[in-house]
């Protein structure tokens, strides 16, 4: 991570180099062959001129006039008979210039002809423009023209692209090293905030305000650290917890059988601490299990027995179960529904059902609780409705987290672990159904759990 600027930046370079490279390269190649056409076209358009000057009038006075002509200009002017004897050059021609010359393939029609650019033989161009009188091919005018007409403009242009080509270097160092920074700059510091995390400081400061990729990485990585940070506590706090829970019916169990080992203990006393120690004990046991049951649930290795089964049985059994307990505390207890058949583990969604009735009863004084089944427009449900307490607003989206108790000291005084509702939405997700939850703070909670049709 510490290098990753550099490997940006040459990323960057070479995509730039490699672009900058063919755009100059073609540009310049498109450049110096539109200059060669140029004078290509200039210098056969001057022998054609000369050619036509010839044609009206082939003798000496004419050729000596038209070596004339070119004889102050840059170009050189070649006239000869249709076999290709020299009869006339406005210049001294060359060694290269007579060596082309004699290995020109000489054409008897009327056709204009640019010859190599540059030739074989010298650095210089070449065109060819047969004379042809009455019909007849007497001779040829032959053009030449020094290669440094191209390099006159070709020079400058180089260096202008050499300049060029220095500005956008920098110009591209300067913009990657930006660039770079822009990019890297960010991903180290999250680097240095994921090593902070694997060390157990959970305080980061990650630019989140960032709208692109890496504000996104930040907004997760600064998450995450809350997420961590809440686990941590809750873990905490769930475990402090739990030992109370367990350590508080050990204790009622050993307390009470040393009570029971006095032999002058009279007969009613003992039944009802063996009442006390029996309901001790069944909360431990309850408690034990929702623990292997939530360590199952960590490992994956929770399943459910999917076999039809009348759901309206099982609520009711359930319901008849919790009645004593709920009608004991004054509330009044409604059960209502339709028949209805789903494919589930009849004991599963018993638990689930349990869970929600005793929390209800838990946090229920005053008033009703109320379970209703049957099948929607969605499909089957079953819902439990009570008037009690309510969960609150900023609490309501936590409460099926695992781990998650809401109000802590409310939740120690009515009992309970904060392993119900996670284990009942596992249950009921593991049944691909969805367990919702609506509650207002002191006006009631009711829990859904719903089928898809």
């Amino acid at each position: 991570m510490r290098h990753i600027s550099h490997y940006i930046g040459l990323l960057f370079l070479t995509a730039l180099f490699l672009i900058g490279s063919i755009l100059f390269s073609t540009l310049y190649l498109n450049l110096v062959n539109q200059r060669t056409d140029e004078v290509l076209s200039g210098l056969l358009n001057r022998g054609n001129t000369h050619r036509d000057v010839l044609e009206k009038s082939f003798d000496q006075e004419t050729i000596d006039h038209v070596s004339l002509m070119e004889s102050a200009s840059e170009f050189t002017v070649v006239v000869t008979d249709q076999k290709g004897k020299i009869l006339k050059s406005s210049n001294r021609l060359t060694e290269e210039m007579k060596t082309e010359l004699t290995h020109t393939e000489f054409q008897d029609q009327r056709k204009d002809l640019v010859l190599q650019t540059p030739t074989e033989h010298g650095n210089f161009l070449m065109t060819d423009s047969p004379i042809t009188v009455a019909g007849s091919h007497r001779g040829h005018v032959f053009m030449f023209a020094p290669e440094r007409l191209i390099q006159q403009v070709v020079k400058p242009l180089q260096q202008q692209f050499i300049q060029v080509g220095i500005i956008a270097v920098l110009l591209s160092l300067v913009t990657v090293a930006l660039c770079t920074r822009l990019i890297s700059k960010p991903l180290i510091n999250m680097e240095r905030a994921t090593a902070k995390l694997r060390d157990g400081n959970l305080e980061v400061d990650l630019p989140i305000e960032r709208s692109d990729e890496l504000g996104a990485l930040a907004r997760s990585i600064t998450q995450l650290a809350k997420d961590l940070d809440y686990v941590n506590r809750e873990r905490t706090e769930f475990l402090a917890h739990i030992s109370h829970e367990l350590r508080t019916p050990l204790t009622y169990v050993k307390g009470y059988a040393d009570i029971l080992s006095r032999p002058d203990l009279p007969d009613s006393e003992k039944t009802m601490y063996l009442s006390i120690i029996k309901e001790e004990s069944n909360h431990l046991s309850q408690l034990i299990e929702q623990l292997m049951l939530l360590a199952r649930l960590d490992e994956n290795q929770f399943s459910i027995d999917r076999l039809p089964l009348a759901l309206d049985e099982v609520i009711l059994s359930i319901a008849e179960k919790m009645r004593p307990a709920i009608e004991e505390k004054g509330l009044r207890f409604v059960v209502s529904g339709h028949p209805v058949t789903v494919i589930g583990d009849k004991i599963r969604l018993g638990q689930v059902l349990l869970n929600l009735l005793d929390n209800a009863r838990k946090y229920t004084e005053v008033g009703q609780i109320e379970v209703e089944y049957g099948k929607n427009t969605a499909g089957a449900y079953f819902l439990v409705r009570d008037t009690g307490m309510g969960i609150s607003a900023e609490a309501l989206p936590h409460v099926k987290k695992r781990l998650y108790r809401s109000e802590p000291s409310r939740s120690r005084s009515h009992g309970g672990s904060g392993l119900g509702l996670t284990i009942a939405t596992a249950i009921v997700q593991a049944h691909d159904a969805t367990l919702d939850i609506k509650s207002e703070w002191h006006a009631g909670t009711c829990v859904t759990v719903q089928w898809k049709a």
